[in-house]
């Protein structure tokens, strides 16, 4: 765990982000819980839905010593309680890349 990593919560992309949240993470590596808009559950449950059940976020990951990570296209449903973990990695290691490393969550994730 990286204590006092900034969390920052956002929709656009990296360059032109509309940050809606930003936390530290503590000394076991949490954070506050992020409380962010999403569509109603229902439509998650309805088989002719054609609408998109979920709401999509990007976080980015910054702390003193390691490269910044930004995970993309991160599905957030309704009443549930979401998780993201993000491995830093240290600047010493990090070799001739500086970052950001950037991770898109959607293609990993299926229906």
């Amino acid at each position: 765990f990286i204590p006092n990593t900034k969390v920052t919560v956002f929709t656009g992309s990296p360059d032109n982000m509309q940050i809606i949240d930003t936390d530290f993470t503590n000394e076991n590596g949490r954070t506050k819980e992020f409380v962010l808009p999403t569509p109603a559950k229902a439509l998650s449950e309805d088989q002719n839905n054609t609408i998109q059940p979920y709401s999509l976020y990007n976080m980015m990951f910054e702390a003193d010593g390691y490269l910044t990570n930004i995970h993309l296209n991160i599905p957030v449903f309704s009443g549930v309680t979401s998780r993201q973990t993000s491995n830093l990695l240290l600047l010493e290691t990090a070799g001739v890349d500086k970052g950001p490393r950037i991770f898109d969550e959607i293609p990993n994730y299926n229906l």
